[in-house]
C-alpha cells in the first residue's frame, strides 16, 4: 500500500493543471522547492517517475502520472465531501459555481454537458456568463469566475488550463456561392474569395488567423464585418462571403441546405477545447466536480464514433 499525503496530492494536481512547478507554487502559495520535494516524495513512494521534466517546457505527466492524477482527484473530492458533510452541509458560497464560457462553446458545445450536470447535481447553483475569449480570461484573472471553458490554439498565460478535447471549424458559404458544390477547393483559391468576419479584432482573432494560415488560407479579403454571429450567419447565407466558424454552430444549417460547407482538403481545421482556472487560486471541490464532468462528457463524445464502428 502506498502512503500518499493529501498535501502531496494537491501539489500533484496543481502541477498537472498549471503545467509547471513554478505555476503550482504560485497557485498553492508555497515555495517552488517545496513543490519539487512533494513530487519527489510521491515518485519515491510510487516507485516511478510521474512527470517528464524538460527545461523551458511544460511538465508532462507520464502514463503512471496520469493514473495517479485520476486517483488524486478522486481522493481530494472524497475528502472535500467528507469535510462538507461533517461541517453540516454546504453554505451558499460553496454551492455556487461561477462559470465563464466563450460564447460559441456555450451555445454549441456545452449545453448537453451542462444540462446533465444540473440534473445529476441539483445541490449546486451554476452561475454561467458567456462572452468573448478576452472577457472569459479576464473573469478568470480577476477572480470573478471559478472555472472557464474556451477555444484556443495554445495555452493562455496566467491561467491553469488543460485541453480536454478538439473542436473542428468549417468554411461555409451560401449554396449559390461559386465555390459551393465542389468536392474540394484549393486553399489558395479560397484565399482569393471574400470572407465575412467579426466586427472587432480580439485575442481570438489571432487564433483564427493562425488556424487559417496553417491550412494555407492567409490574407483573405474581407467583404463585411458584424458584431454578432447571427448577423454573420445571415450575411453568409445571403452570399456576401465565406464564414470560418465552429462546425457545430452551423451543423443544422449545412444539413438543411441553408449553408454549404467548402472543403479545402488536407487535415481538419481545429482548436483545442480548454478548461481553466486562475493559477493563483485552487479549484473548489464544486468547480472541480463540474470540470471533471465536462471533461468526461467530452471524452465520451470523442470515443462514441469508435464504439459504434
Amino acid at each position: 500500500m502506498i502512503s500518499l499525503s493529501p498535501r502531496g496530492l494537491e501539489v500533484l494536481v496543481a502541477v498537472a493543471e498549471t503545467g509547471s512547478f513554478a505555476g503550482a507554487a504560485r497557485q498553492l502559495d508555497i515555495a517552488q522547492p517545496s513543490v519539487s520535494q512533494h513530487i519527489q516524495i510521491l515518485e519515491r513512494r510510487a516507485g516511478t517517475v510521474l512527470f517528464l521534466r524538460q527545461r523551458g517546457r511544460r511538465a508532462t505527466l507520464t502514463e503512471a502520472g496520469e493514473r495517479v492524477l485520476a486517483h488524486a482527484r478522486a481522493v481530494l473530492d472524497d475528502a472535500a465531501r467528507l469535510s462538507e458533510d461533517l461541517g453540516g452541509g454546504r453554505g451558499a458560497g460553496e454551492r455556487r459555481i461561477a462559470f465563464a464560457c466563450q460564447r460559441p462553446v456555450a451555445n454549441s458545445v456545452l449545453p448537453p454537458a451542462l444540462a446533465g450536470f444540473a440534473r445529476e447535481h441539483p445541490e449546486y447553483e451554476l452561475a454561467m456568463v458567456a462572452g468573448t475569449l478576452d472577457e472569459v480570461l479576464a473573469q478568470l484573472r480577476d477572480g470573478t469566475a471559478d472555472l472557464a471553458c474556451f477555444l484556443s490554439r495554445w495555452p493562455q498565460e496566467g491561467v491553469a488550463g488543460r485541453a480536454i478535447g478538439v473542436e473542428r471549424f468549417a468554411l461555409v458559404a451560401a449554396p449559390s456561392h461559386p465555390l459551393a458544390g465542389r468536392a474540394a477547393v484549393p486553399p489558395r483559391e479560397l484565399a482569393r474569395h471574400k470572407f465575412v468576419r467579426a466586427a472587432h479584432r480580439s485575442g481570438f482573432s489571432i487564433h483564427m488567423a493562425d488556424m487559417l494560415r496553417a491550412a494555407g488560407i492567409a490574407g483573405t479579403p474581407v467583404a463585411s464585418r458584424a458584431t454578432e454571429s447571427g448577423m454573420v450567419r445571415e450575411l453568409t447565407a445571403a452570399g456576401v462571403g465565406i464564414w470560418c466558424v465552429l462546425a457545430k454552430t452551423v451543423r443544422q444549417d449545412v444539413e438543411s441546405g441553408l449553408l454549404a460547407e467548402l472543403s479545402p482538403g488536407g487535415p481538419p481545421m481545429t482548436m483545442g477545447l480548454w478548461l481553466a482556472h486562475d493559477e493563483r487560486r485552487p479549484l473548489s471541490a464544486a468547480a472541480r466536480r463540474l470540470a471533471d464532468y465536462i471533461e468526461a462528457c467530452s471524452t465520451a463524445e470523442r470515443e462514441a464514433p469508435r464504439a459504434s464502428s
